[in-house]
């Protein structure tokens, strides 16, 4: 079963085309297979479509933070030198 914690702010989820909020998509999560909460829980990191038994499900995340090749956070400066400016 998914937790409140599992399902953060950043995320919108859609059930069937219809935005589901936090409580109800845990009463839903109750149902899942471990299989099916696995991938859900890694849609729920990345973002995405999936279906599970007859729903279909759309996972949009809001997040303003852009990530490098490594998954780190990039800075929203970039970096300059003095070498540049002389």
């Amino acid at each position: 079963m998914l937790s409140k914690q599992s399902i953060r702010k950043e995320v919108t989820i859609y059930l069937n085309g219809e935005i589901i909020n936090k409580d109800e998509m845990i009463e839903i999560s109750k149902d899942f297979s471990e299989k099916e909460e696995a991938r859900f829980r890694k849609m729920i990191k990345q973002g995405g479509n999936l279906k599970v038994g007859e729903n279909r499900y759309e996972i949009v995340r809001n997040e303003n933070k852009t990530r490098n090749s490594k998954g780190d956070y990039e800075s929203p400066f970039k970096q300059q030198f003095v070498d540049d400016y002389e």
